[in-house]
């Protein structure tokens, strides 16, 4: 007869071994749990992408900003498939127990260009039990702003190089032919003299753009929110642009309501904005044209408005007026003195009041530029819920 449940011998010493050992085995399994949960709960939490891969280089584990990034699923599927990546995959094929680094790109051919570093740390290395086990850390770090940066650096080096270069050039050479050929000639030394300083107040002027956009790029970040009076600020604008009118023959009429409420800005940054904007439609505007300056108000915002009765912009073009040193026509924005700063220098402007800039224009038709602020006598709009 076989002993019964809890009775004596060696039954009930056995029982209450394995008892033990179940309990012991799973608190172990929970606490293994426990670590793999807090240990998937940090490494969902790294801003940056993270992939664990086994000995064939399959994902055996992505984190949230891996799917973010290259979509969800990633887990089993190989590394070939889950980042399609040329460069990254020959980085892979060198991991072999030291780290690895490599730079490559995606989404060029879907026109959402993304540049990342990725870096492999291998983990397991000949200690792994399985090839099946994670070996092989894989960290991906965004450096597409970073990338963005220095081509802007670089096609901003490139340029103002450009626009120094050459006016640089004409006065050198000016000055070869007054020290050799027209040492003495008076008619040819006033001309060249004359041109020289042309080039010079050239320089100079796209110098102290460079100085003015670099300025108000530092400080954008910081709201400009004092109360400005556009009045004055518009009629300031307009009496220092006087001598470029008079140059050009053209007119400039200003329009104000009888009221008008004051802005949120900076009244000399937004005096500079409406003189760049005059500026420009004064030179691109016919000799002896009519540029309107007009101010208006509505329940939220105070708006300036520039038009000219120039020849229009095509509508291709308008998206990039605002980019440094971008020109329509170059040809003509050489003749006219023309660096393409002066809309940057505009549109930083009002990002730093948190206004808008409105671009409006046709071929054969002419321009209007609106500088759009927020009214001073009216409450900030809630967060989240500011108009764009």
């Amino acid at each position: 007869e076989p002993p019964r449940p809890g009775g004596s011998g060696f039954v009930a010493p056995l029982r209450r071994a394995f008892a033990r050992l179940d309990r012991e085995w799973r608190a172990r399994q929970d606490r293994a749990a426990r670590a793999v949960a807090a240990r998937d709960a940090v490494l969902h939490a790294l801003p940056d992408p993270l992939l664990l891969l086994d000995g064939s280089h399959t994902v055996a584990f992505a984190n949230r900003s891996a799917e973010a990034a290259f979509g969800p699923g990633l887990a089993g599927r190989p590394l070939a498939a889950a980042v399609r990546a040329p460069a990254l995959l020959a980085a892979a094929g060198r991991v072999a127990g030291e780290a690895v680094s490599a730079r490559f790109e995606t989404g060029a051919e879907a026109g959402e260009e993304r540049f990342y570093v990725g870096h492999f740390q291998p983990i397991g290395g000949a200690e792994a039990e399985a090839e099946a086990e994670a070996r092989v850390a894989l960290t991906l770090r965004d450096v597409t702003e970073h990338e963005r940066s220095e081509r802007l650096r670089a096609e901003f080096v490139a340029n103002a190089s450009h626009e120094i270069r050459t006016p640089l050039t004409a006065i050198v050479g000016a000055i070869e032919t007054l020290q050799g050929p027209a040492r003495d000639d008076a008619a040819t030394r006033a001309t060249f003299l004359a041109m020289m300083q042309d080039h010079a107040a050239r320089i100079g002027r796209l110098v102290e753009r460079l100085l003015s956009l670099s300025r108000i790029e530092r400080s954008e970040a910081q709201a400009a929110d004092g109360e400005v009076a556009l009045r004055p600020v518009v009629e300031r604008a307009v009496e220092a642009l006087a001598w470029r009118a008079r140059e050009r023959d053209a007119r400039v009429v200003v329009r104000h309501p009888e009221t008008l409420p004051p802005a949120l800005g900076d009244a000399e940054e937004i005096s500079l904005a409406v003189q760049n904007l005059i500026d420009n439609a004064v030179k691109y505007g016919a000799a002896g044209a009519v540029v309107t300056v007009e101010t208006e108000a509505d329940d939220d915002t105070v708006a300036i408005a520039v038009s000219d009765e120039g020849p229009g912009i095509a509508a291709e073009h308008i998206p990039r007026l605002t980019e440094r040193f971008y020109r329509v026509d170059r040809a003509r924005s050489n003749r006219v003195g023309g660096a393409g700063l002066g809309l940057a220098i505009v549109k930083h402007i009002v990002r730093r009041c948190r206004g808008a800039l409105d671009i409006e224009s046709a071929p054969g038709e002419g321009s209007r530029f609106s500088i759009r602020l927020r009214r001073a006598d009216r409450p900030a709009p809630e967060s989240g819920k500011a108009k764009s």
